[in-house]
């Protein structure tokens, strides 16, 4: 998927305007999933039947995303998780992050950059059904109920790892 037009990319997995239609181009052509991201930014894109999985999961917007220049099957969403938490387990992860004065992303210093190995804390988690990890929007951590959910509708596309 390609940018996002006309939105701050940067901000659209964390807050999106629920009554907005935002519209995103396909960079490649290929089959439809159920949930994917755009390559730069990580925004969510979701099917209706993903969205639907997760109608009974508090702490998600949805927003209209339409499809620019593909004729699709589905409707499809902008997936925001707007709930943030601290939860990493730094002595048992592998990461960066970025420093300060990063030629690409100076605003995110001593954010995390990537994961080599992520371990999450899971009292630091408890009580919750979806969320972001701290300092990285693109890492969305579900629990058991959330997965089973997405399982059960048969979603395509999602990846799930045990962290």
């Amino acid at each position: 998927m390609g940018d996002i037009a006309f939105a701050d990319n940067w901000e659209l997995s964390q807050h999106l305007d629920p009554e907005r239609e935002y519209e995103i181009e396909v960079c490649r052509d290929g089959s439809e999933m159920d949930y994917t991201c755009n390559e730069a930014y990580g925004v969510s894109v979701v099917s209706k039947k993903f969205k639907e999985a997760l109608s009974s999961v508090a702490d998600i917007e949805f927003a209209k995303a339409n499809i620019v220049g593909k004729k699709t099957d589905s409707e499809f969403y902008i997936m925001a998780v707007p709930k943030e938490l601290e939860c990493i387990n730094e002595e048992a992860s592998e990461f960066q992050k970025f420093k300060v004065n990063d030629p690409v992303r100076p605003d995110k210093a001593g954010e995390y950059r990537g994961f080599f190995k992520m371990v999450v804390n899971p009292k630091k988690c408890e009580g919750f059904n979806i969320f972001r990890v701290k300092g990285f929007s693109i890492a969305i951590v579900v629990s058991a109920k959330v997965k089973q959910n997405l399982e059960s509708a048969g979603v395509l596309g999602a990846q799930f790892k045990s962290v």
